[in-house]
């Protein structure tokens, strides 16, 4: 099998057929270093880099943050609509074999913020914010590296829940 060059988290498609829900906010002040394809939340109205741990996810940025307040950012919202690809690594973020029972599970995010790109890994526990809807045909499965397509789990999603 191959070995999936790490990249950043996109947007595969969405279910209605549409074009992804993109929003258009201000960048948070302080030195926000979030790069277009990495997961980001609104704090107080304003596009902010998650942590290592989100407690909400607005969705996936779609430029790279300027370092300058008020900057309008754009989002790819993450919404029951919208589905997402990301690479399979493990918790330590080295490329991970995906497998059937990839499907269906949890994952968690793995943020490298060396590099300033996520991943998603299989975690059932705290970190677990993603569910992985199927693999990416653009692979084979038992790739690794190989990429799966998501949807952040409804109750994480910032614009859409409740809790």
């Amino acid at each position: 099998m191959a070995t999936i060059v790490l990249q950043k988290i996109g947007v595969a498609r969405t279910i209605s057929g549409n074009s992804p829900q993109i929003l258009t906010l201000p960048e948070a002040a302080g030195t926000q270093a979030f790069k277009d394809g990495e997961f980001v939340y609104l704090s107080g109205g304003k596009v902010t880099e998650i942590g290592a741990n989100p407690g909400i996810i607005l969705g996936v940025a779609a430029q790279d943050a300027s370092g300058t307040t008020n900057t309008a950012i754009k989002v790819y919202i993450a919404n029951a609509d919208t589905i997402f690809f990301a690479n399979k690594t493990d918790s330590s973020g080295t490329a991970a074999v995906t497998a059937y029972g990839d499907v269906g599970s949890v994952f968690g995010i793995y943020r490298d913020t060396s590099n300033n790109i996520s991943h998603l890994y299989a975690d059932a526990g705290t970190n677990a914010r993603c569910i992985i809807l199927d693999h990416d045909n653009r692979d084979t499965l038992a790739d690794t590296g190989g990429r799966v397509l998501f949807q952040v789990a409804g109750n994480f999603r910032q614009m859409f829940s409740t809790s």
